[in-house]
């Protein structure tokens, strides 16, 4: 094989590579694998979390949590994990009441949330980054589930791009949810106990 064969080789397995953790635009189906950015559906806003940890009254000091208009960079970028333990694995389509972990890109931390900690802005349930590649715990993982009022086609059970969904933290049953309340440079994300317009979530790729 010539140095420009080699090349051209290495090139394609790099886009090749580079196609399946930004996901398949035509396909439009999230696979385990994927890098995505979840955008709140009734603000607009995407899911972010920074290097700095919450230092509101009876915080928990893990990294925040919130969400803000579209940065071009890391920091709205997640990792879809599958759960250590399930026959789900890397490659494998994501479909509703699967179980699955979001690794954030830029700090390595874990969307994670935990009962009886309160949110900053409003006191409801606080969702964090935690832990990382050597730590990760059940508060970690969250279950895929359908929006009661969306009407989605029949018999396709998969996670799409674009189609509002709920994301279930599977410890304590409560959404992630976020709203127009503001926390920092963006608005308060919050574990929410119920089902409401503030709870749907679509996925984008970045």
């Amino acid at each position: 094989m010539s140095d420009e064969e080699r090349e051209y080789e290495e090139q394609q397995e790099e886009e090749e590579q580079q196609e399946f953790e930004m996901g398949n635009r035509a396909e439009g189906v999230v696979r385990y694998g994927n890098v995505i950015c979840l955008k709140h559906v009734a603000t607009g806003n995407y899911l972010t979390s920074t290097d700095s940890g919450y230092d509101h009254e009876g915080t928990s000091g893990q990294q925040i949590v919130f969400t803000k208009d579209f940065d071009d960079n890391d920091s709205q970028e997640w990792l879809v994990l599958p759960v250590e333990g399930t026959d789900q694995e890397m490659g494998g389509e994501v479909g509703f009441d699967d179980e699955f972990k979001l690794k954030h890109v830029e700090t390595g931390r874990y969307l994670h949330s935990h009962p009886d900690i309160p949110s900053p802005s409003t006191g409801q349930q606080e969702v964090t980054g935690f832990g990382g590649d050597d730590e990760t715990d059940e508060n970690d993982i969250w279950v895929l589930q359908a929006f009661p009022d969306y009407e989605y086609p029949e018999e396709d059970y998969l996670w799409h791009l674009g189609i509002p969904l709920v994301v279930r933290h599977k410890m304590t049953g409560q959404t992630l949810h976020s709203h127009d309340i503001e926390f920092g440079d963006g608005n308060e994300v919050t574990g929410y106990v119920g089902t409401d317009d503030n709870d749907q979530w679509c996925v984008c790729f970045d």
